[in-house]
């Protein structure tokens, strides 16, 4: 059921990008269409009619066709589309592709004993993927004429492996007229339940309910239903599923109450929903604790940290047995550090792992209170801190940071091994050959140079990238780009990478697939892969696919026209998209550079443009010149790639405030204490990214200094 509108079609994982080769349809045809353009299917037809128009032979044709008969379906005419498919013969490689559409275009037209024959013929010569679409379209018009049984034999193993809303639905139906009342209604109510907010739920709701007989609903349920019409943003529908909730034993009413709170912060009414939070402490321990983290969370998020820590010290001390009250402990500390009372931190830290020795936070619990104690200026408990991580939680990710700091605090001790010492320029060139793709191996070089040294290159030689020939594996979605079927080009990728079991053989892959333009697949394979050649190895091929020049002419340009070191946009793109033009976030940041349109409109007013239609945001070209004007104007405000990062990711005025917060630290402090996970994580891997695209393609003259001054920002400049 792809077409029933043009928003059902974006791919959520590859789109392929081999729009510039030089035969088939034109690359602005394939970009048009790519983009979802209005004027796709118009190009498609002007094409089609110069290439027939020429005379035969035609080679394009039968490809043109195809796309143009695709494009008809996606807009809604399926009659239309039955005519134009059936006009020509599928182009050769693609007669199941062909015949996939042709069935999907005689299904919506209403010709499903058509569309059935069709999709038995297709179905002989489609790759598994493919299959299995087929037999679920197969079912659902097998269940359309009747023929439960049938479709049911189809749609059982499909609803198994994918439970979704759709596919829950169509087997309830099948089940219902099957004769299997009290399977069919349980697909129904678990479409009803777990999926409230799709429009299927809505459908299996009106099959449930019979004259006289309404659907009931357990408490649970109806918290269930609230809870996803609340996550959807549907809050009137939300407060209708709480107001029918009938609490049952002790803790209902107390879970009520705080669904409600919930539900009342969501719309804004601070009152009333902490005259919910009262009434829910009024229930049993297990509720009390929730409602007191909840509370502290609010508080956290208006900035009233200091009230937030003494509820979250409550709900450690008074209930220590309850869900949250390891959560309450962590985030308590948490507060104390961002307070600034060090030591107060590293004792509620050290107070966690006890309370807590089953916490999967035991590495950060640690890992913090080394942090604290170092900035309590007690560096040698700090030291013994950290060896103790390294000791108990050797694969723990925080590996790299914990000997970086070990590192720091040997350079404070009054001792033997402080300052240039060789433990401690040891432990710096150890993070630099053992971890080299870190944020901490940039920062021990920048230490060693501070001493006098000069560190060895993290990665001695530069990218090599080599032409290969194509795998055989690969044709098939090579000639479902070249014709314009871009989602069925991702899923022929996606199943072709699927094959590969070697790093040999995902070398030889993702090469093929950089030169064909899909840096994003060949960049995934390279993380899954090619990680022990690219840190251990350092092999310059594998290197090639980790930190690729993704649509370099592109980059180049915008980066040239805004005044952009062009590096620091591929490592803003590495960390946003992964080199994927059509990804999308939940936030509604799209393409490479994870734009969101308010930010492209706020974009294009600065420049004095129209502002670009939402959808061109996949467009890697209108991407990238959107995003590196916009990082230019975060390096002209913040002056320093770190910061710039942090602008880029948590925005502009939360920048501004921490750096009038903590701009007199170091920036390896400052970093460690900005306020969000995420963005801490994120400064850390794009500046080190940056620094590694300098290192490996600008290999002459001095190498690029991280500045470990953390700079002003200007009053003025971009504030979205």
């Amino acid at each position: 059921m792809q077409f029933r509108s043009k928003s059902n079609q974006r791919p959520v994982l590859l789109l392929m990008m081999w729009a510039n080769l030089a035969f088939g349809q034109s690359s602005a045809l394939l970009e048009a269409v790519r983009v979802h353009r209005d004027s796709a299917l118009s190009s498609a037809r002007d094409e089609l009619q110069t290439c027939i128009a020429r005379g035969p032979p035609c080679p394009s044709a039968d490809r043109l066709s195809l796309l143009t008969g695709f494009l008809q379906l996606a807009d809604g005419d399926a009659a239309g589309a039955v005519t134009q498919l059936g006009r020509r013969p599928a182009p050769s490689g693609l007669e199941a592709f062909h015949l996939w559409y042709l069935a999907e275009a005689q299904s919506w037209s209403g010709q499903r004993e058509a569309a059935l024959k069709s999709l038995k013929k297709a179905r002989a010569a489609a790759p598994p993927w493919l299959q299995k679409r087929i037999d679920l379209r197969t079912g659902e018009l097998l269940l359309a004429q009747g023929k439960a049984l049938k479709a049911l034999a189809l749609l059982e193993p499909a609803a198994d492996e994918d439970p979704s809303p759709e596919l829950l639905y169509q087997r309830g139906l099948a089940r219902l007229l099957a004769s299997d009342q009290d399977k069919g209604r349980a697909d129904l109510k678990a479409v009803v339940v777990r999926f409230a907010s799709h429009p299927h739920a809505e459908l299996a709701l009106r099959r449930l309910e019979g004259p006289g007989k309404p659907v009931t609903f357990t408490f649970e349920e109806r918290l269930q239903r609230a809870g996803q019409f609340q996550a959807a943003g549907a809050l009137e529908q939300a407060s209708a599923e709480l107001e029918q909730a009938t609490p049952t034993g002790s803790r209902g009413p107390g879970r009520l109450a705080l669904a409600r709170a919930g539900l009342l912060f969501a719309r804004g009414d601070e009152p009333a929903a902490l005259a919910q939070i009262e009434l829910a402490m009024a229930g049993p321990p297990s509720v009390v604790a929730e409602a007191l983290l909840l509370r502290a969370r609010r508080l956290m998020r208006a900035g009233e940290n200091r009230v937030a820590r003494e509820l979250l010290t409550t709900v450690d001390q008074k209930y220590p047995k309850e869900a949250g009250a390891d959560d309450a402990s962590y985030l308590a500390a948490w507060l104390a550090m961002q307070s600034g009372d060090f030591n107060d931190s590293a004792a509620a830290f050290e107070t966690f792992e006890n309370r807590h020795p089953d916490s999967k936070k035991r590495d950060e619990a640690r890992w913090f209170r080394s942090y604290a104690l170092y900035r309590g200026a007690r560096f040698a408990e700090a030291r013994a801190t950290l060896e103790s991580l390294l000791t108990d939680f050797p694969r723990s990710q925080l590996v790299p940071q914990a000997k970086y700091w070990a590192a720091r605090c040997a350079q404070q001790l009054p001792s033997a091994d402080a300052g240039a010492g060789p433990g401690v320029t040891d432990d710096y060139r150890a993070l630099i050959t053992v971890f080299p793709g870190s944020f901490y191996a940039l920062l021990a070089a920048e230490r060693l140079r501070e001493l006098g040294l000069t560190p060895a290159p993290p990665f001695p030689d530069a990218p090599r990238e080599v032409t290969v020939d194509a795998p055989a594996q690969l044709k098939l979605a090579q000639a479902l780009a070249r014709t314009g079927l871009f989602h069925d080009a991702s899923d022929e990728t996606l199943r072709a990478i699927g094959t590969v079991g070697s790093a040999e053989q995902a070398l030889k892959f993702g090469q093929a697939l950089q030169q064909l333009g899909e840096f994003g697949a060949a960049h995934a394979l390279a993380a899954k892969w090619l990680w022990g050649a690219v840190y251990s190895a350092k092999q310059p091929e594998a290197l090639a696919l980790m930190y690729p020049r993704a649509f370099r002419s592109s980059v180049e340009a915008g980066a040239a026209k805004a005044g952009l070191d062009p590096y620091l946009a591929w490592a803003i793109m590495r960390r946003e998209s992964a080199f994927r033009p059509e990804v999308f976030s939940a936030a509604d940041a799209r393409g490479l550079m994870q734009i969101i349109p308010p930010t492209a409109r706020a974009i294009a007013r600065e420049r004095n443009q129209p502002a670009p239609p939402a959808d061109e945001l996949f467009s890697p070209e209108e991407n990238i010149s959107l995003g590196t004007w916009y990082l230019s104007a975060l390096i002209d405000r913040f002056a320093h790639p770190s910061l710039c990062a942090a602008a880029y990711n948590a925005g502009p005025s939360a920048v501004v405030r921490w750096t009038q917060a903590r701009g007199t630290l170091p920036l390896d402090e400052w970093v460690e204490e900005i306020s969000f996970k995420e963005t801490r994580g994120y400064v850390k891997q794009v500046t080190a990214d940056y620094f590694i695209y300098r290192g490996l393609y600008q290999r002459s003259g001095e190498p690029l200094r991280l500045s470990l001054t953390v700079p002003a920002p200007r009053l003025t400049g971009v504030t979205f």
